[in-house]
């Protein structure tokens, strides 16, 4: 979309030079994601005409379904892994953009959006991911931010739910809308009307994030417009992908793998529980150092957190017994006496009670931590990676 006869156009990147690729034929990189196509290159006016056909045909309506496409087993086995009963897929799109056209992005992410609104019942919505060695910046990074997958679709439980996989070799950068300018100087007038350009850049995405088209907290949405084009902030951390919401994936839960001890299990679901506190209230560390002991079935921290809103301290309580059950999920049964990749679905879902050190009506806060909840905080993404095993 151009403005001001040509002036100024409206990205997150500078102007790109020709439009993104789709491609189909599965590589070994898009199999490990689980991808069945990996959109390619700069995004530009026309990407959502070009790509959608393909991602609006069928795979398949199961294993048994003689149209069902071979290239597409891996899936079963893939730690990218996530389908309907039955066997049903939906299609996985692998992204590596530099970024692009703002308004073409918003376009993709309100397709994704409505791709998941099939009411015919079985599972609908379009996932997305970042393989290996891949990135994905600005204008990229709202359209994997849109990634869903729905089981049941019209069923109120299970719609609204992000799908969107980081490899830990992957990269992920946000960063707020760049305006192109291709001239030196402006009159007063038409810096206004910049100004109002951007503005309603913001605007747009804003209304996105509000609609449930893109997965992204406010806190989130204001640390991007922070960052600029030339210092976009990138996703490099265990505790980020939590704050962000990002399961970042294949990484060593995958394997059977949990290179850390107790102590570290129950000090990391503390430390997370941050990340993913309800928006009243504004979680900071508090003063002192934390620390974790066990007070009969329950591990109690100390000097945990702070209300930076209330001033209300807040302590951790996990239940002890969670690290037995986190043993159990991660070496079940072997399967044929050969440990099977896990089914990113399947993943652990760790349990923490903020509960406030002043007495006050309903404010204890009960959180639930997705896959990446059980790994330290600071544990930089690509350290939590391992290639499989031999066969």
């Amino acid at each position: 979309m151009r403005f001001l006869s040509g002036l100024i156009s409206l990205a997150l990147l500078a102007s790109p030079l020709q439009a993104a690729t789709l491609e189909t034929d599965i590589s070994p990189k898009m199999a490990e994601m689980g991808c069945t196509a990996r959109l390619s290159g700069p995004i530009e006016a026309g990407d959502l005409e070009r790509i959608s056909p393909f991602l609006e045909s069928s795979l398949t309506g199961g294993f048994d379904d003689p149209d069902f496409r071979p290239d597409v087993i891996f899936r079963q086995f893939s730690p990218a892994l996530d389908y309907a009963p039955d066997a049903i897929f939906t299609h996985r799109l692998c992204l590596n953009s530099a970024g692009g056209s703002l308004v073409e992005a918003l376009r993709i992410v309100a397709y994704i959006q409505d791709q998941s609104s099939d009411r015919g019942g079985g599972p609908a919505g379009i996932q997305t991911a970042i393989a290996r060695d891949d990135r994905c910046t600005g204008a990229c990074a709202l359209v994997f931010l849109a990634g869903r997958f729905v089981r049941f679709s019209g069923n109120p439980a299970y719609e609204g739910r992000s799908n969107f996989i980081l490899h830990p070799k992957g990269r992920l950068n946000l960063h707020a809308p760049a305006i192109d300018l291709t001239e030196d100087s402006y009159t007063t007038e038409v810096a206004r009307r910049i100004w109002d350009v951007g503005m309603q850049s913001n605007a747009r995405i804003a209304a996105m994030i509000a609609r449930g088209g893109i997965f992204m907290s406010d806190g989130l949405f204001a640390e991007m417009l922070a960052h600029p084009v030339n210092d976009p902030l990138l996703l490099d951390t265990v505790e980020q992908a939590v704050r962000w919401g990002v399961d970042v994936e294949p990484n060593v839960l995958n394997h059977g793998r949990y290179p850390f001890t107790q102590e570290q299990f129950f000090d990391a679901i503390c430390r997370n529980s941050r990340g993913h506190a309800p928006s009243h209230v504004d979680l900071r560390p508090g003063s002192g150092g934390m620390k974790l002991t066990r007070d009969g079935e329950v591990m109690r921290s100390t000097g945990a957190y702070v209300d930076a809103r209330s001033g209300r301290p807040y302590e951790c309580e996990i239940d002890a017994g969670q690290w037995e059950e986190f043993q159990t999920w991660l070496h079940p049964d072997a399967f044929g006496g050969v440990q099977m990749p896990r089914l990113r679905f399947s993943c652990y879902n760790a349990r923490v009670r903020l509960v406030s050190q002043v007495e006050c009506y309903d404010c204890d806060l009960a959180i639930e931590l997705g896959c990446m909840g059980v790994l330290p905080p600071d544990l930089p993404i690509v350290d939590i990676y391992m290639d499989p095993p031999l066969p």
